[in-house]
């Protein structure tokens, strides 16, 4: 019971990294353009986080499956890992591709935009929404971008440790594999040997047999 509510709850957990992984496609699908806001990045940054801190709860309660489920419940296991790690592909692969544009979308700003200066600021308007917007930006404020160059690194952390999780749970699988491979060789074995016992009652049938007939047939003789 308790290993069938683990189950439920992994399963739980596989469904909802899916339901972040779409958020986070949905609000990248902003970027350049004018919905797009520095609270939109709040939020992409937050569902980051959620995302890889349910990629690293997930790693746990597989590995702890793993080792605590019966030899009999080893292909629930696997069929939950398989399912975890095409959803960790879709979520990586989502923040890739958002950490990507953010990248090229600050390169651009410093490329064809002008720093503001301490001694001008006062007189020249810089809206942090623009810079996300990508509207006409000809100046920009340098704490703006540092401050969306340091969710970049955060991300790509994030990345590192999801693609470690990745891993660990392909080392499970490739463990499972072992232990289904080692079960369908049990199996076989016991076949053979099932298959060598009857052989050997069936001989002793016939030698048995063979003996009452002798015996029949000398008796007839005297």
């Amino acid at each position: 019971m308790a290993a069938d509510m683990a189950v439920t709850e992994v399963e739980t957990a596989i469904t909802r990294l899916g339901r972040i992984t779409s958020d986070i496609k949905t609000k990248t699908s902003l970027f350049k353009t004018p919905q797009d806001t520095r609270a939109n990045h709040d939020q992409l940054n937050a569902l980051a986080k959620e995302g890889n801190d349910s990629v690293q709860m997930l790693r746990k309660q597989l590995q702890s499956l793993s080792s605590a489920t019966s030899t009999a419940n080893k292909s629930a296991v696997r069929k939950l890992s398989k399912g975890f790690q095409a959803q960790v592909t879709a979520f990586e692969q989502a923040c890739s591709s958002m950490v990507a544009s953010e990248q090229s979308a600050v390169e651009l700003i410093r490329r064809t935009s002008t720093k503001l200066d301490a001694s001008t600021q006062g007189s020249l308007a810089c809206n942090e929404d623009q810079l996300y917007a990508q509207a006409q930006v000809s100046v920009y404020n340098e704490d703006d971008l540092v401050r969306r160059e340091e969710d970049i690194i955060k991300i790509n952390h994030q990345l590192r440790e999801i693609k470690a999780a990745y891993e660990e749970v392909g080392g499970l699988l490739e463990d499972q594999k072992d232990v289904v491979i080692e079960i369908a060789n049990n199996t076989e074995n016991a076949r053979e040997n099932a298959r060598d016992g009857l052989e050997n009652v069936q001989q002793a049938d016939k030698k048995t047999g063979y003996c009452t007939c002798t015996c029949c047939y000398l008796c007839t003789i005297m």
